[in-house]
Parts: C-alpha cells; sequence; structure tokens
C-alpha cells in the first residue's frame, strides 16, 4: 500500500476504496525497475500481480464494511483472539515486520484462564485490578505481563482488522499491586538510601577483605588457611543490576509487612535500624498471617517466595556483618517457617532413606555395624603392613578412613562439611582425645554449624575405637603416603594441598558404604538414621532427638512423628532385635 502512494502520488485516503478505479489508475503507472524480475517481461508480470493484490484487497475491505458484525459471548470472543494469535504469532508482513511475537497465544491464553468471565471489550483499569485481587499470589506476574500484552492489541488493532470489534478502545492503565502498593523510596532520609546502597553495594561485591587464619598457618596454603583464600568471591556476581534488584524486593517486602504503617519507616536513617530480630519476627508474623487469612494467597508452606526473600535479607545483613542475632533469625525463619528449597531437599532426603530401609529391612543393621566392620577389614593389613601390594595399602587406608567417617556421623549429629573440615590438635581442636579419666569429646563452635547451634558431646566407646584407628594407624600412613608433615597436621582429613579434595572425600565414602552394602547412602541420611533408631527404641521422646539433631522440638516432631520418619522408625524398630547387643547401653535411656 506504501508502494501504491509512492507510485500514484497520492495518499492512501485520496485513492478510492473502488476496484474498477484502481485498475483504471494502475495503467498510467510507470513500473519500470520498481519491481524486481531477470528481464522487462518478469517485473511486468510481477507489476500485475501486484495490481491484482490491492484490487484483492480493496474487495475484501469493501465486503467487511458490508457484512454486519457478529457479535460473540465472551468465551466465543476470547477464543477467536486466541486462534488468531496462534495463527498470526511470528508471522511477517509485506514489509518484514513481525505481526506478533513469539508465544504471543500464551498471554492469551493466560489473560483468558484469569478474565474469561468478561468479555474482551469489558476489560478496563478496574475490572483488570478486580481480576488481579482474585488472583493467586504466584499468578500475578503471568497475569500482568499477559495484559502489557493484551494492550498491544489494543493499541495496533488497526493491524488487527479480524479482532478488532472485540478489543476495547482503549488500553487498560497500569494496575496496583495485588496486596500493598509500591514502597516509594524518594520518601526515605538521604541518608537512608546512601546507607541501603552501600549495603547493597556489599552484599553484591562481597567482602574484599582477608579474614584471619584461625589455624595459624599449619595448614599451608589449603582452603581454609589465610594464604588459600581468595581476596572477595570466588565468582562475582554475574548480572549486579538484577542482584540490586531482587535486594531491593526483599527490602520493600521487609518494611512492607514489618510497619503497618510506612511513615514509621520514612523516618529512619540507616538501614541496620531494619535488622533488628523484633522486625523480621513482626515482617514474618505478619506474611503469615495475611496468607493465611487470604482465600487467593497460597500458604506460606506451600511458596518458596518468602523463602527466596528472607534468603536475600539474609545474604545482606551476612555480607555487611551486622548482628548474629538477625542472621539466625532470618536463617530460622527460611528453613522452619516457610518453604525453601533446602527443607525440600531435606525432606527429599528423608524419603529415599525411608525408601532405601523400606526395600531392605537389613540396611539399618548393616550401617549401625558399618564401622566396626570396614575397621575390621582395615586392620588385617595394618598387622601386616609390609606384605601387602601398594593397591591393597590404599584400600585400607580408604576403609579405615571411611569407618571413621561413618563413626563420626553415628557418634554425634555432625554435617558432612563440618566432618571434612574436622579439627584433630591445636587450640582450635574439635575432636579432642581423653586424657587420664576424661572422656572422647566432639565440640564444634555455633560458627561452624549451619543453624547456628554448637555441637558438643561424648563420642561412644563403640564409635571411639573405630575412630582411634584412623588416628593412630591410619592416618600416619597417609601422611607418609602423600608427603604430609604428621606432626605439623590438625585436619581429620588431610590432603596433599591442605584439605582433602571434596572429590577423594566423595569417593572414600562411596567404596565404604558399598563395601557394606548400603550403596547410595548420602552422608546427611546419617542424621535420619540416628532419629529414627532413638525413635524406634524411645517412642515420642523428640526432645532428646531434637538435642541430638540441634534442631527444635517442632522441627522433630514434623518430620519423624507422622509418615516417613514414623514408617522408618517401626522398620528400625523390626530390625533392632538382629543389632549387636552392645547397642542396648546406646540406644536405652538411662533411669533417672
Amino acid at each position: 500500500m506504501h508502494k501504491a502512494e509512492r507510485l500514484t502520488g497520492l495518499r492512501l485516503s485520496q485513492i478510492p476504496a473502488n476496484e474498477n478505479d484502481w485498475i483504471r489508475r494502475a495503467k498510467s503507472i510507470i513500473w519500470a525497475d520498481e519491481f524486481r524480475g531477470a528481464t522487462p517481461g518478469d517485473q511486468e508480470a510481477v507489476f500485475n500481480i501486484w495490481v491484482k493484490k490491492i484490487a484483492s484487497t480493496i474487495r475484501r475491505a469493501q465486503e467487511s464494511v458490508t457484512a454486519p458484525v457478529k457479535v460473540s459471548d465472551q468465551r466465543g470472543a476470547w477464543d477467536q483472539i486466541v486462534d488468531y494469535a496462534a495463527r498470526v504469532e511470528n508471522t511477517f508482513d509485506d514489509e518484514g515486520n513481525r505481526i506478533l511475537p513469539n508465544m504471543f497465544s500464551v498471554s492469551m491464553t493466560i489473560l483468558r484462564s484469569h478474565g474469561g468471565h468478561l468479555h474482551p471489550s469489558e476489560l478496563t483499569t478496574e475490572t483488570a485490578r478486580q481480576t488481579l485481587i482474585a488472583c493467586r499470589a504466584d499468578k500475578a506476574a503471568s497475569f500482568r505481563n499477559a495484559i502489557a500484552a493484551f494492550n498491544r492489541l489494543v493499541r495496533e488493532q488497526n493491524r488487527h482488522p479480524a479482532i478488532a470489534h472485540l478489543l476495547p478502545q482503549l488500553p487498560i492503565g497500569p494496575i496496583p499491586h495485588l496486596r500493598d502498593g509500591p514502597l516509594d523510596w524518594t520518601l526515605f532520609t538521604p541518608a537512608f538510601v546512601a546507607s541501603r546502597d552501600r549495603a547493597i553495594t556489599r552484599a553484591i561485591t562481597g567482602d574484599r577483605t582477608r579474614r584471619g587464619d584461625r589455624f595459624k598457618g599449619k595448614l599451608g596454603k589449603g582452603q581454609l588457611s589465610a594464604a588459600g583464600q581468595r581476596k572477595g568471591r570466588r565468582r562475582g556476581v554475574g548480572n549486579p543490576d538484577s542482584a540490586r534488584k531482587n535486594h531491593l524486593n526483599a527490602l520493600s517486602w521487609l518494611v512492607r509487612h514489618a510497619y503497618p504503617d510506612r511513615s514509621d519507616a520514612y523516618d529512619l536513617n540507616d538501614i541496620r535500624d531494619l535488622f533488628t530480630t523484633e522486625i523480621v519476627k513482626q515482617a514474618v508474623d505478619t506474611y503469615i498471617a495475611r496468607a493465611e487469612a487470604s482465600e487467593v494467597l497460597l500458604n506460606p508452606t506451600e511458596t518458596s517466595s518468602a523463602g527466596g526473600v528472607l534468603a536475600r535479607l539474609q545474604v545482606l545483613a551476612d555480607r555487611n556483618e551486622w548482628s548474629e542475632d538477625v542472621v539466625f533469625e532470618l536463617e530460622d525463619a527460611r528453613f522452619d517457617r516457610v518453604d525453601s528449597h533446602q527443607s525440600r531437599e531435606m525432606s527429599k532426603g528423608r524419603e529415599q532413606f525411608v525408601k532405601l530401609v523400606q526395600r531392605d529391612p537389613a540396611v539399618p543393621r548393616a550401617i549401625v555395624s558399618g564401622p566396626r566392620r570396614l575397621a575390621e577389614e582395615a586392620q588385617l593389613v595394618f598387622d601386616d603392613w609390609k606384605s601387602f601390594k601398594t593397591r591393597e595399602r590404599e584400600t585400607a587406608l580408604h576403609l579405615s578412613m571411611g569407618a571413621s567417617l561413618l563413626a563420626l556421623l553415628l557418634a554425634r549429629s555432625v554435617r558432612s562439611k563440618n566432618v571434612h573440615e574436622l579439627i584433630i590438635d591445636g587450640d582450635d581442636a574439635e575432636l579432642l582425645r581423653p586424657l587420664r579419666d576424661a572422656r572422647p569429646w566432639l565440640e564444634i563452635d555455633r560458627r561452624r554449624v549451619k543453624n547456628a547451634s554448637p555441637i558438643a558431646g561424648e563420642i561412644p566407646e563403640r564409635q571411639w575405637r573405630v575412630i582411634m584407628q584412623w588416628l593412630d594407624q591410619g592416618l600416619p600412613k597417609w601422611c607418609e603416603k602423600h608427603g604430609i608433615d604428621f606432626d605439623e597436621n590438625v585436619l581429620l582429613l588431610p590432603g596433599p594441598k591442605g584439605l582433602l579434595s571434596r572429590h577423594t572425600y566423595n569417593r572414600v565414602w562411596n567404596k565404604c558404604v558399598a563395601r557394606i552394602g548400603v550403596p547410595g547412602l548420602q552422608p546427611h541420611l546419617m542424621r535420619h538414621v540416628m532419629a529414627t533408631i532413638w525413635l524406634a527404641a524411645n517412642p515420642g521422646d523428640y526432645t532428646t532427638v531434637a538435642a541430638f539433631l540441634c534442631d527444635k522440638v517442632s522441627t522433630v516432631e514434623k518430620f519423624y512423628a507422622r509418615g516417613e520418619g514414623a514408617a522408618a522408625a517401626k522398620l528400625f524398630a523390626e530390625a533392632l532385635e538382629a543389632l549387636d547387643p552392645t547397642l542396648e547401653t546406646f540406644l536405652k535411656r538411662r533411669a533417672a
């Protein structure tokens, strides 16, 4: 049509919408060099095709004007829009412009699912706002995107005559947020905004200062020594702008839920005034109460949106080295009060463990007796070390190491990372050998424990004998084999470059659990081994299990009182009779 204007010298509105008149005008058009073709004859053929296309367009336009507009009901109208979008999306007009973007029909389908009770022409700013209020919280973003796509149709409806009669006359205006109005950062004091920007920058770029070496250089250039630590983050933030936006959204969530009257928040002068245990608790309480009272919002235990927000707030507090109490409060709320990726992973681990036990009731016996069996097999080689070949010696070292790892995880509720980095000597020793009448002891500071609860307590004699085999016989041979100074070593698991690599740790673990007949057993599942064994012998004693796991009683009851935890406890109870008699003193509580 643009070419018709150029070749006739008339605007489109000046050309009569008459097919005969157009054919007459076309005869006077000079078409030479205006159309592509190898020969003048080919160019003339292309010109004639173009003239016929214009005539056909005029004919269809006249037919659409004279034909009555069919009024569709709301369901039929939405179906027409979705079908049209599916037919036209990702296609191009004569000038090579994309008519509608790819997947445009998906946006229209989403809009139909939320606003299908209205005719498309009845969608206004107010009706869209009411639809958003009735929308589930986790679907609000997709609804907003669908509205933006619909507005494109409204603004360009002259390009879509097939559905123009189904669209409203004006685009839909801005829609307020689902629960709260947006937070206006310009109302905060300049001092607060400056402290907020500094805190976010620190959280994104990481701590560039070098931390002190709490091992006093004994680890060389290993991963835990100051010499082996890099300045700042090992890997920078891939998208700083996105990270900054996420932190701003998390701060907005905290203010909106902690301050019913936002004017109180606007008077703050420092972002640290926001990060107190009282404010964090108030925000989480408000969020949970609002979600439980709403008919459209998801329960906090069913959506991970709050978990992501709390994780970003925790990073912000941790990277800026604010109060540890606030960091712990955020962590507790993330793990215990709302849904999170980590809690789902722990639940998945428990489910895997129960399936393992259900498949073979002999599994608990193999796990509990595993450290002793591995240690006895390694001892056969240690007793006649020189007569065995290199490969057999290496296998014995791996079995002794794996036996000590398994014994530690059965003795105390220690996470795999803590065992991997365990210190056995020096001022910061976490595994304490007994002196005189003392007992073997494990003590890990709260700063090195995931839930900030210190791990301290006696190691049972049964497990200590296995650990001592590694410390007295296996570890010296291991250090000699890998060129490690045994007298200077302070690690339970040393490696040639400081700390034993995680790859070797996993390889040794997998070899040992396969050796005792429980392939696939993960170190983290050992926490559930101890909890289910104890509850099998002492039903309902959640307080002891909570203290052992360094968890809350409510958390233990939630995980082990019913469902997979209860099933595992029952299966363990059936297998306990076949376990070693020496376990009785470990399983049964002493009489008061």
